[in-house]
């Protein structure tokens, strides 16, 4: 790559998803254990309060597709940057569960407009270059990364030295990195790309093409869900100190943040489903580790291997789409696969909660993310190369 320098802007808009997924939705793991302690929740509760940030999601994936391609990308992610921080460090506040079932649903509505706003800008980096837009979607899906290692550097050894109470400045620490990061990556989305197109000019596209990355995409959403929610809960059931919690989820955000080194060019050559697959196979990889064994080789082991693929599956599926579909099709169809993939996130926590309180074990809970995975991934091979995205892909690898 001659200049380098071309993917800044693509690793500030990437701080967007630490925000999005990472401080809003998966360092609720971090947090959990001592939530549950000081609230008195069951596994069930801390899987609803989850599900509510993904309702949420499902929400505002909806309305963003009443919107997408009148509203300009831009602005759908830079607004919902900013709303979901807001209501990151709002949950600091209350203790009340109706109130913080509230604001995890808020920061999923807005969460989402933010989520696929930027992949639509990613999308739009490099239109006429296959490679660099892989590398770009990547690096942007891999910036929820960021938001996992930061949070495993610091929030457990501040929880191990002030104890269950500090969860409340927890969120307020958070909402605080995502207002920054908020600003950054809007500050980076000035960037001129190509947006989306306009809604009403988009060339029909029928979802019925897509079956089985629709099916392993609502699978996926289910069974990764649950891993982060209760992998930390897990990790704190077999005695592990704080130390080894933050060494664990440290090295899996880290993982999530070095993986584009890998999957670009698997994007880049293979968009179809088979990216899908492998990425979505990883990952059930990953969570079936810890079931073998809880030494703490084997739970590292687990993070690495999880954290280097789960996010490239939304990477895969935006490749997906950005290469079968012509530039109007791309915010519709990355909006209806949200949806989808929300639906899934919405059954996995409640599901895996409720397994894991009738068998009194959150070892099933993660047997069914690992389930859940697998057959996503059987899904994912077979979904075929359409005849447009032939037409589109190969010129740009001629570039």
């Amino acid at each position: 790559m001659k200049n380098r320098a071309v993917f800044l802007p693509a690793i500030l808009i990437g701080l967007g998803t630490a925000v999005s997924l990472g401080f809003s939705r998966f360092d609720y793991a971090l947090i959990l254990p001592s939530m549950m302690e000081r609230l008195g929740w069951s596994y069930s509760e801390a899987g609803w309060l989850n599900t509510a940030n993904v309702i949420g999601y499902l929400a505002g994936a909806a309305g963003t597709g009443r919107v997408i391609g009148r509203v300009p990308s831009r602005a759908l992610f830079s607004g919902g940057l900013l709303l979901t921080s807001i209501s990151v460090l709002a949950s600091g506040l209350v203790a009340s569960y109706p109130l913080l079932f509230l604001l995890r649903l808020a920061a999923g509505i807005f969460a989402a407009l933010s989520f696929i706003g930027g992949s639509v800008l990613a999308s739009g980096m490099f239109p006429r270059d296959a490679r660099r837009s892989g590398i770009a979607i990547s690096l942007y899906t891999g910036g929820g990364g960021v938001g996992i290692l930061l949070s495993g550097l610091f929030l457990p050894a501040l929880f191990a030295k002030y104890g269950p109470a500090f969860w409340p400045r927890a969120w307020v620490m958070l909402g605080a990195a995502s207002l920054l990061f908020a600003g950054l990556s809007t500050f980076a989305s000035r960037t001129p790309v190509t947006d989306a197109g306009s809604a009403e000019d988009a060339p029909s596209w029928t979802p019925r093409s897509f079956l089985p990355a629709l099916a392993g995409y609502f699978l996926f959403g289910a069974g990764y869900l649950i891993y982060m929610t209760f992998f930390v809960k897990w990790v704190e059931n077999h005695g592990y100190a704080p130390g080894m919690i933050a060494l664990v989820w440290g090295i899996l955000g880290l993982s999530v943040i070095l993986s584009p080194l890998f999957w670009n060019r698997m994007l880049y050559r293979h968009p179809g489903g088979r990216s899908m697959g492998l990425a979505m196979g990883m990952a059930s990889l990953g969570a079936l580790i810890p079931l073998l064994s809880s030494s703490l080789p084997v739970i590292l082991l687990s993070g690495l291997v999880f954290g280097s693929a789960f996010l490239n599956v939304p990477a895969a599926v935006t490749a997906m789409l950005r290469s079968s579909l012509p530039r109007s099709s791309w915010g519709p169809s990355i909006t209806f696969f949200t949806v989808v993939f929300a639906l899934g996130q919405i059954a996995g926590p409640v599901l895996g909660g409720w397994v894991a309180d009738r068998s009194g074990t959150l070892s099933s809970g993660l047997t069914v993310s690992f389930l859940a995975l697998a057959l996503g991934a059987l899904a994912s091979f077979f979904q075929k190369v359409s005849i447009l995205e032939i037409q589109v892909h190969q010129p740009s690898e001629k570039e």
